[in-house]
């Protein structure tokens, strides 16, 4: 008896890697000589789940490639639909599809879950009640890759550190 794999309908939803990465699609950077700085953020859905309805931030200085904004918000879709179990896990894979797929030469993902469903709410009295909330920021960057300092990228390369 023969055993077929499972493959998922909606790539971005299966927790396979390459899956995973499939929605993500990226261009030809239209200048490579230069440092600029590329910031696009989404919202996942809200699901169950420490990660569910997240806010990410997605700051990269590209090298070769730039990530397509419509690519990333499939891929922020397909995210919505897979179980988490928390920022770190969301953002490590994030970060690692991001180097993955097109290789910046600096990148900063950021992770702002807030727990319990959403942003504060009202109460009948009128008052705001704030839900907890849980940030992560995960960096990363090409070996030897310091040439944002000073490029006016603002708070985006951290000090190389030194071995």
């Amino acid at each position: 008896m023969s055993h077929t794999p499972h493959v998922n309908a909606n790539p971005a939803l299966d927790p396979d890697p390459a899956h995973r990465r499939a929605p993500l699609t990226s261009s030809a950077n239209p200048a490579p000589r230069l440092d600029y700085r590329v910031t696009l953020s989404a919202h996942l859905t809200a699901n169950p789940g420490p990660a569910g309805g997240a806010r990410i931030t997605v700051d990269y200085i590209p090298d070769r490639l730039l990530l397509d904004p419509a690519g990333l918000s499939r891929y922020m879709t397909g995210l919505s639909g897979l179980p988490w179990s928390g920022p770190e896990a969301l953002g490590v894979a994030i970060l690692d599809d991001i180097n993955n797929e097109i290789v910046p030469r600096w990148v900063r993902v950021t992770i702002h879950a807030t727990h319990g469903g959403g942003e504060d709410t009202a109460v009948p009295s009128g008052a705001r009640v704030s839900r907890p909330s849980h940030r992560v920021i995960l960096e990363d960057r090409q070996p030897h890759w310091d040439e944002g300092m000073g490029a006016g990228l603002g708070d985006a390369p951290a000090q190389t550190r030194r071995g």
